[in-house]
């Protein structure tokens, strides 16, 4: 169960900072970075709906391991862009 636990929480992660990245890539018009990264967002969905489906946690477990996965990952989303967007390597204001 901690395995499923985990990989909720992972994908949630994973998920929510690439839409965070994502959203923040587009504003600064990097069309090709933006579409790259939809490629991963589209894996971590489908291990979240993978999960969704085999991993057998109750509805108040599932909320709380991808809630905390998804606040996690848009904190994380912002706090990456400014490190990356200070060394120069996505563009945007520095």
């Amino acid at each position: 169960m901690f395995s499923m636990l985990l990989l909720v929480f992972t994908a949630s992660f994973a998920c929510v900072f690439l839409l965070g990245l994502n959203s923040r890539v587009m504003r600064d018009e990097r069309v090709a970075a933006a579409a790259t990264i939809s490629w991963f967002i589209t894996v971590a969905q489908f291990v979240m709906t993978w999960a969704v489906l085999h991993a057998e946690l109750t509805p108040a477990e599932y909320i709380l391991s991808g809630g905390l996965g998804g606040s996690l990952g848009i904190t994380s989303s912002h706090y990456f862009y400014v490190w990356a967007a200070k060394l120069g390597c996505l563009g945007g204001n520095k």
